[in-house]
């Protein structure tokens, strides 16, 4: 039974990271002058939602293509289609995630037996050494994967305490990989613990209803004549993450931004759980061993960085655990815990401030104008590389090529055998699309650029900060007839260009 100052700890932790967020907010938008999401990735999901309301699970009518690494996030975001009242879904999702997230690790803390001052510091901290909310300020569906993760931990835990196989465990185990694909580790390893306590055929259904759904939808992006991994999922391996070695990656995510506090958390978890006093426990170290073997997996296997969000749900399991050991390592052990906790919050905090909460500025300086400028040449199709904005409430046809929402370029791009695309592979991608005008980052494209393009503007922000792509968007005609419309066109588009960004015109 909690006494009343533990019951204070759930809103406590709960305002805290509202509290976080407004914050993040709040100096987002001084920095932007508008409303902007930190990533052109949430307009890749909405343009998604748009799309399946409109017939087609793809960013173009009648072309389907998995531009979603998500299962669930686009169904979330169906209302409204290409309104403004959408384009607010995603910040409402995020932010009841938040809530729900934070409340439920103020719960945790509550019920961990730890001293009521400790619990008070780790409830007003937590919410920030586990960056709870600048991953909610991105608008993404990290947050709720991470929300499912913490709900099937507590399940397991409770299922470790007591032999009760409760709904947090059965629903945290199946909604977590249909928010991210990343979270099948633990929900299989949380059915092998239920399996291996004894519940053989409860551990059997958990598993079968974890890998049934993503079966089904596999087998629905076959059927729509994909690949039955999204795209999405796809074109992000490769290059300095590693591609499919489990080595290389485990490298590429140390040394990725982000990587020096989950990896610091993944170490301090594992010199805890080896510890006496919590191998003496009868039943802490089962999932503290199933939380660290998950998180392994992860960072073998998966991905770290890009505004921390990818390692957003490992860093709230291996949080989660160390609440739960916290009674029992020591008064060192807890002085270790909570400056580990301290240094976490401070570098979220820190990097929030310095890079990422100016991304929104960079969001509406470029993705955003890029978007303004596909309105000046209505339904005619382009060709980019970041298509969240662009394919979003437009009707113009988009090829992506990145390839999130185009298998085609992500094979061209990617390469064949030897990893390397040919040499112009762009321009006969975007020839055979019949596409006349593209605007990408030179050196994300480089060899794939055509000879007989023409470059006619670039556009390139001014003060440049955040984490994006590139600051500078070169604008080409890919058919060199089509120049002096584009170039028209780029007129119009220079008339409403906000402060911050400058048009170059190139050529004639």
């Amino acid at each position: 039974m909690m006494d009343a100052a533990a019951r204070k700890l759930p809103a406590i932790c709960a305002l805290s990271a509202a509290g976080g967020f407004l914050l993040w907010q709040v100096l987002a938008f001084v920095r932007a002058g508008v409303f902007e999401y930190p990533l052109d990735d949430v307009y890749i999901h909405l343009a998604m939602a748009e799309g399946i309301m409109g017939g087609t699970y793809g960013i173009n009518p009648g072309e389907p293509a998995s531009a979603a690494s998500s299962v669930l996030y686009p169904l979330l975001l169906l209302p409204f289609p290409g309104t403004a009242v959408q384009r607010m879904l995603p910040l409402v999702w995020n932010f009841a995630a938040l809530l729900a997230l934070a409340g439920l690790f103020g719960g945790l803390i509550a019920r961990s037996g730890v001293s009521r001052g400790w619990a008070l510091y780790l409830a007003l901290i937590a919410p920030f050494a586990l960056n709870m909310p600048g991953v909610a300020a991105l608008g993404m569906e990290h947050s709720l994967h991470a929300l499912a993760t913490l709900v099937l931990l507590i399940g397991l835990w409770r299922f470790l305490q007591t032999g009760e196989i409760g709904a947090a465990l059965v629903l945290g185990a199946v909604l977590g990989p249909m928010f991210r694909f990343e979270g099948m580790a633990f929900s299989l390893l949380a059915a092998a613990v239920v399996f291996l306590g004894g519940r053989r055929r409860a551990g059997i259904l958990i598993a079968l209803g974890v890998v049934i759904p993503q079966v089904l939808f596999a087998a629905f992006l076959v059927v729509q004549g994909l690949d039955p991994v999204p795209s999405s999922v796809l074109a992000k391996f490769g290059g300095r993450r590693g591609g499919f070695n489990p080595a290389t990656r485990f490298m590429a995510n140390a040394l990725e931004t982000g990587g020096a506090a989950i990896f610091s958390a993944f170490l301090l978890t594992g010199l805890v759980q080896v510890m006496p006093w919590v191998r003496a426990h009868d039943r802490l170290p089962a999932i503290m061993a199933t939380v660290w073997i998950a998180v392994a997996t992860h960072l073998f296997l998966g991905t770290v960085g890009w505004l921390g969000r990818y390692e957003h749900y490992l860093m709230v399991m291996l949080g989660a655990v160390l609440v739960l050991a916290m009674p029992h390592v020591g008064r060192a052990g807890r002085v270790v815990v909570m400056a580990a906790a301290l240094c976490a919050a401070v570098y979220y905090t820190y990097i929030a401030v310095a890079s990422y909460t100016w991304n929104p500025r960079a969001i509406h300086l470029q993705q955003a104008q890029m978007a303004r400028l596909v309105d000046e040449l209505p339904r005619e199709p382009v060709a980019v590389h970041d298509i969240g904005w662009v394919a979003w409430a437009r009707d113009a046809q988009v090829l992506d090529l990145w390839g999130l929402a185009s298998a085609e370029a992500r094979r061209a791009r990617m390469g064949a055998k030897d990893g390397q695309p040919e040499p112009e592979w762009a321009a006969r991608l975007i020839r055979a699309h019949g596409i006349r005008y593209a605007m990408i980052y030179d050196d994300w494209i480089d060899d794939g650029i055509g000879h007989d393009w023409i470059r006619v503007a670039e556009v390139e922000m001014t003060n440049p900060r955040g984490k994006i792509g590139g600051y500078r968007v070169s604008v080409y005609a890919t058919d060199p007839g089509f120049a002096p419309d584009l170039r028209a066109a780029i007129e119009r588009f220079r008339a409403g260009m906000p402060e911050g960004v400058l048009v170059r015109n190139v050529g004639g």
